[in-house]
């Protein structure tokens, strides 16, 4: 493509993109289409989000990505994001750009990724489950709703999504999504310990249990945007950045 991004691995950010649309298309219908120097992922009123478009810069020209955003067709009332993506960890230039371009600062992320197969399993796997029929989802989300997370039933049976959860004394206490649309590459999209049981390396054996199912699907690679909660974990198990994104909104949208 003429507008990508020159980073070293951005086959990682193309995995996280194409990953995470993919879940959310699957799980909540939403639309993901490539415009020229932008991508855009439509929301609309599925209420996931508190913005109904968001954009992934596909340019290295600031100019250029605010353009095709100001020329895509969007209603006078919706919310956008942006996220622009970097090599290094501080961009203060490309920061200022965007500023100067109407936009306001949001924060800066990495993405994390690590070779498959693991060297060595570190934490017990044996409590994770894989929640690959409707029943086992259903029984998890007893309990998982309690905090506010479940198991997306509509992505049961899906052969890319993969979804796993933690049992402990017959009750689920966690749980994971990973998402292997991309060739080669596992995505971990989502990562949860309900806060009674933190500290207990649930988190790591459930990242674990993942990276196993991903190399008997013969991947070579994982790939996560962690949480700052998650962040810690994932780096104690080998996770490094492979790139980087910086989030933006307009300077006149805030987002309650």
């Amino acid at each position: 493509m003429d507008f990508i991004v020159k980073i070293k691995d951005w086959w990682a950010v193309e995995a996280m993109i194409a990953s995470y649309n993919y879940a959310y298309q699957v799980a909540y219908k939403t639309n993901y289409e490539e415009a020229g120097p932008i991508g855009v992922t439509k929301y609309g009123k599925t209420h996931i989000a508190p913005f109904q478009y968001e954009f992934q810069a596909l340019s290295q020209n600031p100019r250029v990505v605010t353009e095709a955003i100001r020329n895509y067709p969007m209603h006078e009332n919706d919310r956008l994001i942006l996220n622009v993506f970097h090599a290094s960890p501080t961009v203060p230039e490309l920061k200022a750009k965007y500023v100067s371009l109407g936009y306001d600062f949001i924060r800066t992320g990495p993405i994390l990724g690590r070779d498959l197969p693991p060297t060595r399993q570190l934490n017990d796997t044996a409590n994770i489950q894989k929640a690959d029929t409707i029943r086992k989802a259903e029984f998890a989300n007893e309990n998982l709703t309690n905090e506010g997370e479940r198991i997306p039933l509509d992505s049961i049976g899906d052969a890319s999504v993969h979804n796993f959860y933690a049992e402990v004394s017959g009750r689920a206490v966690g749980w994971m999504q990973m998402v292997t649309i991309y060739p080669n590459v596992g995505y971990i999209h989502h990562v949860y310990t309900m806060s009674m049981y933190r500290g207990l390396r649930i988190g790591s054996a459930l990242i674990e249990r993942a990276q196993i199912e991903a190399v008997q699907l013969g991947l070579q690679n994982m790939v996560t945007v962690p949480s700052d909660m998650a962040l810690g974990v994932a780096i104690r198990l080998g996770y490094r950045p492979l790139a980087y994104f910086t989030a933006f909104r307009l300077a006149d949208d805030e987002v309650e």
